[in-house]
Order: C-alpha cells, then sequence, then structure tokens
C-alpha cells in the first residue's frame, strides 16, 4: 500500500538512502535539503518525487515543506526526522560555545520542531522515527556536542511518545551506528580511524543503506505501531 512520507536531510546519506527506497517500493516521498543544488540533485537521481529547501532550525521553511507535501500528496502518514550536523570533533575543553548551540539547534530544536509539524499534519494514525544516535546511548569521547545533541533528541522522542501516543502517534527513536554518508565519510573512509572504530563494533563491519532504510520502512509503517516510544539500535552491537 502507498504510504507518503516526508524526510528532513534526504538528500543524502542515511535520509537519501531511506528516501530511494521507499520511492522505489511505491511511496510518495518529499525530502528537504538546506541549498537548491542538493535537493535538485536529489530530485535528478529520483530518490524522492518532491524537495525543498529547509534548514530544520526555521520553522517557517518547515511548515512550508509539510504545506508542500500535503498539497502535493493530499496528506501525510509518516515523518523522518534524519537531518542533522556533526560535531567538531574536538576534546570538551576546546569546543567553541557558539557551535555547540548550532549543533543543539539542528540536531535537538530542529527535531522538535519538525515533531512540532509532524504533531499539526499527520493523518492519524501516524508515525514519526526521530533519527538519534548510537552516541545517544554510548558517548563518544571528543564529540560532547553531538553526543549531548542527540542524547536530548532520543529523550525528546520518548516525551513525544508519552504525550501523543493516545492520539494516534508513533513515535520512535531510531540510533544507528556507522553508515555511509557525507557526514561519515572522512572517518570510514581513513584507514587508521576505520580499523579503530571496527574494533568498537562486534559485528565487525559497518552499516549498509539497505539495512537502515528497510528498518525505517517498517518503522514508518502501520504494523509498528505498538513500538511507540522504543528505542531501536542498529549499530552492530556498537551500544552493549
Amino acid at each position: 500500500m502507498s504510504r507518503r512520507y516526508l524526510i528532513t536531510g534526504g538528500t543524502s546519506g542515511i535520509g537519501g538512502a531511506v528516501a530511494s527506497h521507499l520511492t522505489a517500493a511505491g511511496h510518495d516521498v518529499l525530502v528537504t535539503g538546506t541549498s537548491a543544488a542538493s535537493v535538485d540533485a536529489a530530485l535528478a537521481a529520483g530518490i524522492a518525487r518532491l524537495g525543498a529547501i529547509a534548514d530544520v532550525a526555521d520553522v517557517a521553511a518547515v511548515d512550508a515543506a509539510f504545506a508542500q507535501a500535503t498539497t502535493a500528496f493530499g496528506g501525510l502518514d509518516g515523518v523522518f526526522a534524519n537531518a542533522g550536523i556533526d560535531g567538531e570533533g574536538k576534546p570538551a575543553q576546546d569546543l567553541d560555545p557558539a557551535f555547540f548551540r548550532r549543533v543543539l539547534e539542528v540536531n535537538t530544536v530542529g527535531a522538535l520542531i519538525v515533531a512540532q509539524a509532524a504533531y499539526r499534519t499527520l493523518e492519524r494514525p501516524g508515525a514519526i522515527v526521530i533519527n538519534a544516535s548510537v552516541n545517544a546511548m554510548r558517548p563518544e569521547a571528543h564529540f560532547a556536542d553531538y553526543n549531548a545533541s542527540k542524547s536530548a533528541a532520543l529523550a525528546l522522542a520518548k516525551t513525544l511518545a508519552l504525550e501523543w501516543s493516545a492520539e494516534g502517534l508513533s513515535i520512535i527513536g531510531l540510533c544507528p551506528g556507522y553508515f555511509p554518508s557525507k557526514m561519515t565519510n572522512e572517518w570510514l573512509t581513513d584507514p587508521v580511524t576505520s580499523r579503530e572504530l571496527l574494533a568498537l563494533i562486534p559485528a565487525a563491519r559497518f552499516g549498509r543503506p539497505e539495512e537502515i532504510s528497510a528498518l525505517v520502512e517498517f518503522l514508518l509503517g502501520p504494523q509498528a505501531s505498538f513500538l511507540t516510544g522504543a528505542t531501536i539500535t542498529i549499530d552492530g552491537g556498537r551500544n552493549i
């Protein structure tokens, strides 16, 4: 059965892989990106039916993307709040507070803004999957800004599940490990860093795009509604 989805940060990486998978499965998908170039490239590649330029920290831009999707699709059934940015990769004592605020603004406040738009827009029953990170459960040194933002995003998902589940919305916190993306490319392609990371993963490999794509499709679907409030890890055992 065809469904209607909006994916933030859906022009590349995990978001792009999920969008491509959902579109290939026959669903209607709108992806957001932060530039016209990234959105145009995603649409040219056929990963989604529609695209919108939106910084998730911008309420007006997010609302406009939701309005575009609901008008074109006749409604929305689910949202993958996926957009995020990385931390500075520095010891905590060297972090720039201004950049720390920006990480929180995108990864945490942005997730709230997207979830609020979804609350106002989604058909019931509906689903919201918030992309946190395994770092929300097992922090990584030199990423205090990213760790904090993703821990807060996971707590947000659980709180929204407490408040909204009885209204027919399923809210799930997704905690991926390392998957190929623009954000992780620097780490996964560096021989030394990749070996260090693989040593921390019981499965001894990084994730594959098709694995997380299939999982998100299930979590956004009607058969996963009783999973509301759950934390779903897909990290090769990194959280252990």
